[in-house]
């Protein structure tokens, strides 16, 4: 997520993992809870390992 700060600066990112097979899905997961000043981006698929390491169940999200 690139959050642009409403009285100008630079864009601040934040990454979320997110337990979704389709990088369209996991988009609407976050952009569920987004602002308007964000846009979200999927950049890479998380292997299923890394999905259980974190403890996300389908559709769970965390911030890294």
């Amino acid at each position: 997520m690139t959050t642009e700060p409403l009285a100008g600066g630079s864009p601040v990112r934040s990454v979320y993992f997110v337990a979704a097979q389709d990088p369209e899905a996991a988009k609407a997961i976050i952009a569920a809870m987004m602002a308007p000043n964000e846009k979200i981006e999927a950049w890479a698929r998380l292997p299923e390992a890394a999905v259980k390491a974190l403890g996300l169940k389908p559709r769970d999200f965390t911030h890294g």
